[in-house]
């Protein structure tokens, strides 16, 4: 019905276009047609809309009359029956599976299984402060700490040992030990661990006959299960967590056990990683890397803090500027690579000629200095000359040759020579420049310099 109306709207609008059109100009210009179309079209819209919204009015109104007649008899009682067959879905005598369930007795043995479950449980405390550590990259000490209360609640009655690299990568020291017995010796060679080969969890059921795990040092109780798991972090191994039981819980398995060494070795695996890798950065942001001495950057932040607290306490500081003598000839000789070569020696020497709290670094490309807190000028003097006298004394074989050199050296102490870093370190720069100026292998005090 409603195409229809749309189809005479249609042909009615047309009909006056058309009308529009066949009227001549003279008689109605072009601006009156264009408003004559449009009020043609507003009113037969407007007519359309009419009737299109009482006939769906007078829809409305019998359908809601339908909805409020009364149902017939045989509607309600399909209703009823409807509703009573979702209240009551069972066949007659049947009886839902939760009353089932209750009425039927619980066995011992289960109720066994599930009180002990509880008991053991999860030490939520002992892992949370573990994982705390962790998370926030505590000291090395502290997470050792959680560590040893976490290991044993997490494995009960078990005996383990914590090994870890120590000074050399040729042998695994124990860290800590937890549990009764002693499974491993205290210093164990990475060699005899499987998990080290493997570098993954190897576990040792020593309960079947036959035995081939590859973890010789479990010989002193090679009973039960064992577990060991590899430290590693970043494609890097730091050490193998290991761990013995004779018998393991009744609601706990070999596989959840497996599964609890590998949590904890991984996450530590990562925490050292990561502390590993930190250490290094800060390494390299202050260790110069051909050498390993500490560099120019480190060496100005050390004596400005040094100079404070000599001014502080009212101590001396020295300072020695060194430049081996040997390096044109080196170069010309042998290259660059040689002199490099002669560099690293010196930087791994150098630290066995002076105190600890000395901070020996390389200043710029061919000098180095050492700075030495609390030391006046006859210290600061006899340590230069034994340095120098150490150096010449040294031959270091490079391919068919030999590398030598001895040393310039120029020495300046505060407040005999200076009063802050930058005059210390220009009388001292000064001093090693008369030092190369007069040959070399000596050493010049900033006196001359002053006078």
């Amino acid at each position: 019905m409603n195409i229809v109306k749309y189809i005479f709207w249609l042909v009615a609008f047309l009909m006056g276009v058309i009308a529009a059109y066949v009227v001549p100009e003279e008689t109605m210009s072009v601006g009156a047609k264009f408003i004559f179309v449009g009020a043609w079209g507003a009113v037969l819209g407007f007519v359309f809309y009419t009737v299109c919204s009482r006939q769906i009015e007078a829809i409305e109104n019998d359908f809601n009359e339908v909805l409020n007649k009364p149902q017939p008899k045989d509607t309600q009682f399909v209703s009823v029956r409807l509703q009573e067959e979702k209240k009551n879905p069972l066949p007659p005598g049947a009886i839902p599976a939760a009353e089932a369930l209750k009425q039927q007795p619980v066995p011992a043995s289960i109720k066994k299984l599930d009180a002990a479950a509880l008991k053991v449980g999860f030490p939520l405390e002992a892992w949370n402060g573990f994982k705390l550590g962790i998370l926030r990259n505590r000291p090395f000490t502290e997470v050792i700490d959680a560590m040893q209360k976490l290991l044993p609640e997490l494995f009960p009655e078990a005996s383990g040992v914590l090994y870890m690299y120590g000074g050399v990568q040729t042998e695994l020291s124990q860290i800590f030990r937890f549990g009764p017995n002693v499974i491993s010796d205290e210093t164990v060679l990475p060699a005899e661990c499987a998990s080290f080969n493997t570098g993954d969890i190897v576990v040792t059921d020593y309960s079947s006959p036959e035995v081939s795990s590859g973890c010789t040092h479990l010989h002193h109780r090679p009973k039960g299960l064992a577990i060991c798991a590899p430290i590693e972090g970043l494609e890097e191994h730091f050490g193998i967590l290991t761990l013995q039981v004779d018998k393991l819980p009744e609601t706990e398995t070999k596989e959840y056990w497996q599964a609890k060494v590998s949590i904890v070795a991984t996450a530590f695996g990562l925490y050292v990683a990561n502390q590993d890798l930190s250490m290094r950065f800060e390494q390299h942001s202050i260790r110069d890397v051909l050498t390993g001495l500490f560099n120019k950057r480190y060496m100005e932040e050390s004596l400005s803090r040094e100079i404070t607290a000599a001014v502080r306490h009212k101590s001396p500081i020295g300072i020695v500027m060194l430049y081996p003598d040997a390096i044109p000839a080196v170069q010309n000789a042998q290259g660059r690579h040689a002199v490099e070569q002669l560099f690293w020696e010196l930087g791994q020497r150098l630290p066995s000629y002076i105190r600890g709290e000395d901070i020996p670094c390389r200043y710029s490309d061919d000098v180095f200095c050492v700075i030495m807190p609390g030391a006046d000028l006859n210290i600061t003097r006899n340590r230069a000359e034994r340095i120098r006298n150490e150096i010449s004394q040294l031959q270091i074989a490079y391919g068919e040759g030999i590398l030598a050199t001895t040393l310039s050296m120029g020495v300046a102490v505060m407040p005999t020579h200076a009063n802050d870093a930058g005059s210390l370190i220009y009388t001292a720069e000064a001093s090693l420049q008369m030092a190369m100026q007069a040959g070399g292998n000596r050493v010049v005090v900033a006196n001359s310099v002053m006078k």
